[in-house]
């Protein structure tokens, strides 16, 4: 509730999200972000990276619930990466971190550490598939959240459709997919 709370008394002067109806935000972003641990067997002491995070969906969610799964949180907005600090420190998490900027740049760094798992819920994976495969770990997967159906187009085809669950929101607030990606054999 102290997450709930926090989010819409900052989105009232920094556009975190557009969903502000603490009802609605407790379904569509908080709900919607653990529903990757209910459908998929998350292994312990995981490394996950969330693609940009935004307001911390869904690795927020996922660390309050998975204390043992280390997270960074991708965000390249710096009002958003403010708030990320802000509600980790507020909420005294720990082993979570911010990094301010993209993926691209994340996988451009001289010394990275390669993630176990990745999830992203608003981006187009075809604009950083390249960079994921260079980040994630050889048996990694990748966690797309999406509201429909999902056709995988990769450029490179550096990645392969593991499988997909889709489930609905309670109260009606729609169908979701979650789809699971790993590194194809010939990366």
């Amino acid at each position: 509730m102290l997450y709930l709370d926090t989010l819409l008394q900052w989105n009232k002067v920094t556009n975190l999200t557009s969903v502000t109806e603490p009802r609605e935000v407790i379904i569509k972003h908080f709900v919607d972000s653990l529903a990757l641990l209910a459908m998929f067997d998350i292994p312990r002491d995981a490394f996950l990276i969330d693609i940009g995070s935004g307001a911390g969906f869904p690795g927020i969610p996922i660390k309050i619930f998975r204390n043992d799964i280390r997270i960074t949180l991708m965000e390249p907005i710096k009002k958003k990466c403010s708030f990320l600090h802000s509600i980790i420190g507020l909420l005294k998490l720990e082993d979570i971190c911010v990094f301010a900027g993209t993926l691209q740049l994340y996988a451009g760094r001289p010394v990275i550490d390669r993630a176990d798992l990745m999830t992203a819920r608003a981006i187009r994976f075809e604009d950083v598939e390249e960079s994921a495969a260079a980040v994630l770990k050889e048996r990694g997967r990748v966690y797309l959240f999406k509201s429909d159906d999902f056709e995988l187009s990769t450029k490179a085809g550096l990645f392969r459709k593991q499988s997909e669950k889709s489930f609905s929101l309670p109260m009606n607030y729609g169908d979701r997919v979650i789809v699971e990606l790993s590194r194809s054999a010939a990366v």
